[in-house]
């Protein structure tokens, strides 16, 4: 998937409108307000998805980082003796 704004976006809008076909297809949009409903409730979904994943590639780069940054120190320590 796409890092940038613009994916982002794209995406959204084709979950959004994947949300809106399936709930046509299954029956759940029936009237406006529980279309409404529907469609925040898949709005917030997302925006939660989103920010999870972001947040856990961070902390796995910067798990990574830390390691790279133990290894580094341990080779260093090494090299003293």
């Amino acid at each position: 998937m796409g890092g940038g704004v613009i994916s982002k976006i794209i995406y959204f809008w084709a979950f959004i409108i994947g949300v809106i076909i399936f709930g046509k297809i299954f029956g759940f949009m029936n009237d406006t307000k529980t279309s409404v409903i529907i469609l925040i409730a898949a709005a917030l979904v997302y925006i939660v998805w989103t920010v999870g994943r972001t947040m856990a590639v961070r902390r796995r780069e910067e798990q990574q980082w830390q390691a790279q940054q133990a290894q580094l120190a341990k080779k260093k320590g090494n090299k003293r003796r």
